[in-house]
């Protein structure tokens, strides 16, 4: 387990540097002090890691990712706050960290086992591990300094993981490898994860982070903002980056033509109220020839306008999975009380009907329910918003990969389906029994024979 206990970590920043040693004599003689300003890259940090939990930290650049992971590895010290931590470390933080580039990759190996604290007879009998997973072959025997980027990678991920630390923390130089290797260090973390080891990773790839991770923690300004389920979590970096404006929506594709338009409108624009006004259509722009110059052909062909669709009547604007106290989580125990929350803004000032279906990971139907098939209406908030709550108080869902579709349409036809939303949803457990739910059933010794079976 690893207790972290009110940790917070400070830089300076120095504002003027001595040029030489000359100006750093004088600046000492006429009693001139250096300026400088702190930047806290950690505030007040508590968190509880448990053992054989598997960890993410995320968030923008400049966050305190990196320098939360170097604190736990010990190579920065907390300004204020302790750490604890109880079994062997092993840290894969930046590329070549550790090693000297005089040195040969064997006698790094020797070096970097005895940081970790083993003997030589104990590196002796990992080498050939180490050596066999990096697949950098006789280059083994070569200094450090002639190794590739990948080489070096290749063999700090190898002895990192191969003196089987009990946490296991990684920054983001798994991206340097190629994907063959990039697979087989995967696969090594998953037996890492299997057999109950902690490993607490930071990276940018929130593919990885949803796949792979327990738990996830964001951070910015250097202070926890989010922890918790890593759909969730990912959700609100996401919130976070669309408020900043960093994150944006994806370019048109080049075989896209867009008719030119006097102004654009982002896309959460075109859901304004506004929007439901239809837009006119483009003039098209006229030759300054005289139309009797042009080819017959070309003025016959009539200019056909892109099909533009009509603005939807409703939009899902929040939908979360919930246990029965209420807290947000994807990962749910077989049989536990699952709810599903559905808040739904009307674009048309009509109540929405709503929808949710249970499809397993390979979209094999599971099950579906409407608000119009139950009769219920939402509930309906300020500014058009309309919210509710669907829960299943027992699912006896099987354990497995599953995925919860929110649906919203029209209330009045029940035709028309205006938006559509997943989430991801896994029913931990293990069973031996096979299909999609488990059903109530019991097994009853019977005394009829072959005889007591009726003949058409």
């Amino acid at each position: 387990m690893i207790e972290i206990v009110n940790v917070s970590k400070k830089f300076r920043i120095w504002e003027d540097r001595s040029r030489d040693l000359k100006e750093t004599t004088i600046n000492f003689l006429r009693g001139k002090k250096r300026s400088f300003r702190e930047i806290w890259a950690l505030q007040k940090i508590n968190l509880e890691i448990e053992e054989g939990e598997t960890v993410a930290f995320i968030g923008e650049n400049g966050s305190g990712k990196s320098t939360l992971l170097k604190v736990l590895a010990g190579i920065y010290s907390p300004d204020e706050g302790k750490i604890v931590a109880r079994g062997r470390i092993s840290t894969l933080l930046e590329l070549g960290v550790g090693f000297h580039p005089d040195l040969t990759g064997e006698e790094n190996v020797y070096l970097n086992g005895a940081m970790l604290g083993f003997d030589h007879a104990e590196m002796r009998e990992r080498i050939d591990e180490i050596v066999s997973f990096s697949e950098i072959g006789n280059f083994i025997y070569s200094p450090i300094r002639t190794y590739s980027s990948g080489m070096l990678m290749r063999l700090g991920f190898s002895v990192a993981t191969c003196v089987d630390p009990d946490i296991l923390l990684v920054d983001e130089i798994l991206a340097v490898g190629d994907e063959a290797f990039q697979q087989k260090c995967f696969g090594r973390m998953a037996g890492f994860k299997a057999s109950g080891k902690t490993i607490i990773i930071v990276s940018h790839s929130m593919d990885l982070v949803e796949r792979f991770c327990d738990r996830v923690i964001l951070l910015q300004g250097g202070r926890s903002v989010a922890d918790g389920d890593p759909g969730w979590v990912v959700g609100q970096y996401h919130a976070l980056l669309l408020s900043t404006g960093r994150l944006q929506g994806l370019p048109p594709s080049m075989d896209e033509v867009e008719p030119p338009q006097e102004s654009s409108g982002s896309t959460e624009e075109s859901f304004t109220e506004e929007s439901s006004v239809p837009m006119e259509e483009p003039e098209a722009v006229m030759s300054s020839e005289p139309s009797e110059e042009r080819p017959t052909e070309e003025t016959s062909v009539p200019i056909e306008e892109p099909y533009v669709p009509p603005p939807p009547g409703a939009v899902i604007r929040e939908m979360v999975l919930l246990n029965s106290k209420g807290v947000q989580k994807e990962r749910f125990r077989s049989g536990e009380a699952v709810a599903v929350r559905i808040v739904v803004e009307s674009l048309d000032d009509a109540e929405p009907a709503m929808a949710i279906g249970i499809v397993r990971s390979d979209l094999s139907p599971v099950y579906g329910i409407t608000t119009l098939i139950d009769r219920v209406r939402p509930r309906r908030l300020k500014d058009n918003y309309y919210s509710i709550l669907c829960r299943f108080p027992s699912p006896n869902l099987l354990p497995g990969k599953y995925i919860v579709r929110g649906h919203c349409g029209d209330s009045a036809t029940g035709t028309k389906l205006y938006d559509t939303v997943e989430k991801k949803l896994t029913i931990l457990g293990e069973t031996a029994e096979f299909g999609f739910c488990r059903l109530q059933h019991s097994w009853e010794e019977t005394q009829n024979g072959p005889a007591g079976i009726r003949k058409s």
